[in-house]
């Protein structure tokens, strides 16, 4: 699915980062993409359905939602300008300009947050950048299954058009593999209706 947003996922992801910012130290581009995977991963080992929907590539620094780097990486925001900002006194850094929404969140989300924030609150963008490309990471697995390992290790690309293939977490079990693919199955049809 390439990362063309309906409304619904853009509100959605919006308020996940004035949720985040609001409760996590440091919040630059690379830990604000590094939370977004994890979330997307989260939701999915725990429910079997993503959390919002979106590709993450396999990058070096990766995983990346694209478009929200390439947002985050310009002068003004343009995609998220509705929810967050650059911070004054840090413009490495960003916050958020409104009031967390909760209408597109359900208790599970807001719990599945809440673990994100515990377990990243206090750590780097270095730190997490680690914790995504550790043995057992899905973007190790992707980087190995795709054959750019060797090459995103050792600086020889800092991009691939490659995706993180979320269905790696389920190679043993195949009902929850079925159940997680026909859910994005069905994500993707209902968001081809909204655009």
């Amino acid at each position: 699915m390439a990362n063309s947003f309906t409304n619904q996922q853009l509100n959605k992801l919006g308020n996940t980062l004035v949720y985040f910012s609001n409760q996590v130290g440091d919040f630059n581009k690379t830990k604000i993409l590094k939370l977004l995977f994890l979330l997307e991963e989260s939701s999915i080992k725990k429910y079997g359905y993503p959390f919002f929907g979106f590709d993450f590539q396999l990058w070096k620094f990766g995983p990346v939602l694209n478009d929200v780097y390439i947002d985050l990486s310009e002068d003004s925001i343009f995609l998220l300008k509705d929810y967050i900002k650059r911070a004054v006194n840090n413009p490495s850094e960003f916050e958020a300009i409104k009031e967390f929404d909760d209408e597109e969140f359900s208790d599970n989300d807001i719990h599945l947050m809440n673990t994100i924030i515990k377990f990243a609150k206090n750590k780097t963008a270095a730190d997490l950048v680690k914790h995504t490309h550790n043995e057992t990471s899905l973007w190790k697995k992707s980087a190995i299954t795709n054959g750019v390992l060797e090459k995103l290790e050792n600086q020889l690309t800092n991009s691939t058009p490659y995706l993180i293939d979320f269905s790696l977490l389920f190679e043993e079990d195949s009902y929850t593999k079925e159940r997680y693919e026909n859910s994005v199955d069905n994500l993707h049809f209902i968001n081809s209706l909204k655009k």
